[in-house]
Order: C-alpha cells, then structure tokens, then sequence
C-alpha cells in the first residue's frame, strides 16, 4: 500500500519516501498530512480515489515505529464505520499488501488531502483523548468531493465513491454488518412506537441521530442514555451528549460519541433514551435480537405505530392538551394552536417519510 506523504509529515516520521509508483492503483493507495489540531499533533489520511479518510489524532514521537499498523487500524475503523463487510475489508487490507511511504502522488490528490484537513477543523468539539477519532467518521467522509466518475456538476460524495470503488473492484455488495433490531417505545398516555434496525457499529451520538429522525424530533435539546441504574434507582451507568450535563455521585458517565452499540447490545437488553429534560421525552428502548448479516449502512425503521409530538409542546400534559384543542374547531384557542403546530412542522407518523429521514440522520 503506497501512503503519500506530505513534507510536513516526512520530516516528522524522519523517513527516506520510496519512489512513487505512478501506476499504483488510487483504490490501494493512500495520502497523509501532520497537522496540528489545537494543541495536538494529527494525521489526516485520505483514498486517493473516493477520498475517504480518518483522522489519528494526538500522535507523538513514540507511535512514529509503529505507524505502518495505525494508518492499517485507521483503514480498517473508516470502513467499519462505513458498515462494509468485514470480509470486504480483509481482503482490501490483504490486497494493499505492505505500507510503503512515498512523497505524494500527483496535485489532485493533494488538493482532496488539503480539503479533508480543513474539515477535520469543524469537529473541534468532538474531538476526545484516543488516537482513532472514530465518532467523527461518518460526517468526515459525508463530503462533495471535486471530480469523478459520479457526477453531480462534476462531483462525488465521498462515501458513496468507497462503495462503488469497492463495488467495481470486489463484483459484491460491500455493505455487510451486525445490526441490532430495537423496539423504541415512546412514553406517552397514547401509543407511539417504532422497530427499527441500526447496524452495531454506530456510536450512540449516531443511534441519538437516527431517533431524531425516527420521532421527527429536530435536535435542539440535550440528551442521554441511561444504560443501567442501582436497586435504589440512583443512576449507575450513563451516556452523554454534552459535557454540561450534569453528574450524580457514585454514576459512571461516558461520551455517547465514544461508545459503540457493539458495547451494550447484547450486553444489556434494556436500555432508556431522555430527550430533552424540559419536556423529558422518555424513550424506552429493547433489544429485540442481533442480525448477523445487515446488507444496509444506514438504519431502516421496518414498523411503527402512532404519531410523536413536536418540539417544545410542553412534555406529556402540553401535548394532551394540543391534542384536545385540536380536536375542538370550537375551542377559543383551536385557531393559535393550529398555527404553531403549523409552525412546527409537525407530522403524523409514515413510514417512507421516516426511512427518508434517517438516511439523513444516519449520516
């Protein structure tokens, strides 16, 4: 596998490049910069071909001997993330054979390097201590990249070229994952459920996205996981989606961008989402079994019954209270009530409507 580097990056791993190899397959060959993200150094990596990429971040001296197995680590997390199947990408590693470093190939592709640096800037916030920034690659690689073979105005998103690169190259479908089938239920005096299926290897900051879509939420308040509580009720283990959320003694909390489903289902059965800790929307949500072989990377919602409330209604009793004033044209308030739900945009429940959405969201 040919890995370009930039000068940046040769004089930092103090290696002499081998000679490119011009005829190199762009699918099997690699680019890379160092640069610095805050106060940490960074490898950006990117295909020459889809420019896909990672980012390893937080690199220093001592990980330099062993780079050649963490530019590989990095391949294998970017099209795990991608959902392709893990046979898939054996045979793609097995088929890069041995990392060779060279100076970079050609200006194209040091041109999509340099785009996918800039980006890495974007997800600041999300940035944590290990050195795979795994929670960042679906978004990282969700890009409009120039040039290609499918065009859109003479572009590609770059996710979408690594299937079909793969597609091309393998003559197989190369999503393949475990998933997990959850039932999500909806606190509700009414019923508002949904069955869907998201392969295992989201993070939770994912399965967050995807039940924004699932329940036509908008992502505008904080939300948690509550993965396990104490006889008592206290709170035991917790995912979070922002630092600010508040802590109990004796809790366990983690970043929900950090945590693969991988890591709690089948370990734990039953599992709470709170979206929303003014309204508190409780979402109960129950494994239903693991699949083994899911041909999708995205999540796919296969049932659902009733319809979700919009945004800022005011929690369980707010929404009753829309729902009775809608039912009643006679109601003094039916007329300002029906313009902010309109404001809302809210939706009855469908479910084409729902799968739309969260191939959206599922980016």
């Amino acid at each position: 596998m040919q890995i370009g580097c930039t000068k940046n990056l040769l004089d930092y791993i103090n290696i002499k490049p081998a000679p490119v190899d011009l005829a190199a397959d762009p699918v099997l060959s690699w680019s890379a910069n160092l640069i610095n993200i805050g106060r940490r150094k960074a490898i950006v990596a990117a295909n020459d071909s889809s420019r896909c990429g990672f980012v390893l971040l937080g690199i220093k001296a001592g990980d330099i001997k062993k780079l050649n197995k963490l530019m590989t680590d990095g391949i294998r997390a970017c099209f795990e993330a991608e959902c392709i199947s893990p046979e898939l990408i054996e045979r793609y590693i097995a088929d890069c054979g041995e990392v060779t470093f060279t100076k970079t190939a050609n200006r194209i592709v040091v041109a999509r390097l340099n785009k996918l640096c800039e980006k890495t800037l974007y997800f600041s916030d999300e940035y944590t201590d290990g050195l795979i920034q795994r929670q960042i690659l679906r978004e990282l690689n969700d890009d409009f990249v120039a040039g290609g073979s499918i065009p859109v105005k003479g572009y590609f998103i770059a996710y979408q070229k690594l299937a079909s690169d793969l597609f091309t190259r393998y003559g197989v479908s190369p999503y393949q994952s475990h998933a997990a089938e959850l039932e999500v239920e909806l606190e509700l005096e009414s019923i508002c459920r949904r069955r869907i299926i998201v392969p295992l290897c989201y993070t939770f900051r994912q399965l967050h996205k995807v039940l924004q879509g699932l329940f036509s939420w908008r992502n505008c308040h904080l939300h948690d996981f509550l993965i396990e509580q104490y006889p008592d009720g206290r709170l035991k283990y917790r995912l979070i989606g922002a630092s600010e959320v508040d802590k109990h003694e004796g809790e366990t909390t983690r970043p929900d961008g950090m945590v693969l489903l991988s890591e709690i289902f089948p370990a734990y059965n039953h599992i709470i989402y709170n979206y929303d800790f003014g309204d508190n929307w409780i979402h109960k949500i129950s494994l239903v079994r693991i699949i083994d072989d899911f041909e999708n990377n995205v999540a796919v919602c296969t049932s659902g019954e009733g319809d979700a409330p919009p945004e800022d209604v005011g929690g369980q009793s707010g929404y009753a209270e829309m729902l009775r004033v809608l039912a009643d044209p006679d109601d003094p308030d039916y007329e300002s009530m029906k313009s902010w739900v309109n404001g809302m945009k809210w939706k009855k429940y469908n479910a084409d409507e729902v799968n739309i959405d969260l191939k959206l969201w599922s980016r």
